[in-house]
């Protein structure tokens, strides 16, 4: 279902620093580069400082039709992002199609609409035998935030040689150890 996969990403997408729009939707209101009403198969919109994420369905029997559908979502999507960097910022796009009628006909679309990187990074997801597969390859949801489980470790040098360089470290700074090693050794050799 739809909802599941709304409901795997939306987890992924909080965890990653994404927030999901009040409505779940992206609107693109009265913008040059998008005249028309809103995209009729967006599921879902998340975004954050640096990224948009946007979920649509790819609801079709035919690689014509998938790619017809891929290329009116990029634009929508392209559209909300030109939008959002009016103020000077870059935001990058990642655009993910849910395909709900997926069959070996499709397959090619999916290899070759993931190589496209026009405009935003696309993303294939479709519902196997054991649920959605490949939400795992949505580039922005690996920034999962690790930060609660890293706990501080205690770095006991080996040796007093390692002892001496990181308390030389400490004293000259980098650019300084840099040039006093470099004194030492002859380069030339």
């Amino acid at each position: 279902m739809l909802s599941d996969l709304i409901n795997i990403i939306d987890e992924r997408a909080l965890s990653a620093g994404f927030k999901s729009s009040s409505h779940g939707y992206l609107a693109v209101v009265s913008d040059e580069n998008w005249p028309e009403p809103a995209l009729e198969n967006q599921l879902h919109y998340w975004y954050s400082d640096f990224a948009s994420i946007l979920l649509v369905e790819v609801k079709c029997e035919t690689y014509s039709e998938a790619w017809a559908l891929s290329r009116r979502a990029e634009t929508y999507l392209d559209a909300a992002l030109l939008q959002r960097e009016k103020n000077g910022s870059v935001v990058d796009g990642y655009l993910v199609l849910a395909m709900t009628q997926m069959h070996d006909g499709l397959k090619p679309f999916m290899i070759e609409v993931e190589k496209d990187t026009r405009f935003v990074r696309k993303h294939v997801v479709y519902e196997g035998a054991e649920g959605w597969v490949r939400y795992q390859r949505i580039t922005p949801l690996g920034l999962v935030s690790s930060l609660s489980g890293v706990q501080d470790t205690v770095f006991t040098p080996d040796s007093a040689a390692s002892s001496q360089l990181l308390e030389s470290l400490d004293r000259l700074g980098s650019r300084g150890l840099a040039r006093l090693h470099g004194k030492e050794w002859n380069l030339n050799e």
